[in-house]
C-alpha cells in the first residue's frame, strides 16, 4: 500500500504478520494504515510486527491507531510488536503517550520476533 506520506509493506514469517512502514503516520493517512494492518493480520496468525525503523514521523493519530491495533490484537489474543530505534523522533511520541507502549517496543526486528515468538 503506499499513502501519499507513506509506505506500507506487509508479508509473513512463520505465523507472524511483519509490517514495515516508512514515511510518516498522520491524521492524513493513519485510519487507512490501521485498515489495511488489521486486515494483514488473520485469526490464525500469532501476532504483528510492525516495523517503523523507517518511519520519520507519528501524531498522536498514529499514536491512536497503534492503541487501537494493540486492543483488537488483545482481545484476539495475539500480541503486537513495534519496532523503532531509541533514537527515532517518533518513538518519543509513542513513549510519551504513557506506560502500555513500553511493553510493544523493541530495537530491532529480531527482537520483536523473539517477543513474539519467532
Amino acid at each position: 500500500m503506499t499513502e501519499e506520506l507513506a509506505t506500507l509493506r506487509v508479508r509473513e514469517r512463520g505465523g507472524i504478520v511483519i509490517a514495515r512502514v516508512a514515511g510518516e503516520i498522520d491524521l492524513s493517512n493513519a485510519t487507512s494504515l490501521q485498515t489495511e494492518l488489521a486486515a494483514s493480520v488473520s485469526n490464525a496468525a500469532r501476532g504483528l510486527v510492525i516495523d517503523l525503523s523507517e518511519l520519520e514521523f507519528l501524531d498522536s493519530s498514529g499514536v491512536h491507531m497503534l492503541y487501537d491495533i494493540a486492543d483488537r490484537l488483545a482481545t484476539r489474543q495475539q500480541r503486537l510488536a513495534v519496532v523503532i530505534a531509541p533514537e527515532a523522533p517518533p518513538r518519543r511520541a509513542l513513549e510519551l503517550s504513557g506506560v502500555e507502549p513500553a511493553a510493544w517496543l523493541y530495537p530491532d526486528q529480531s527482537a520483536a520476533l523473539e517477543a513474539i515468538g519467532a
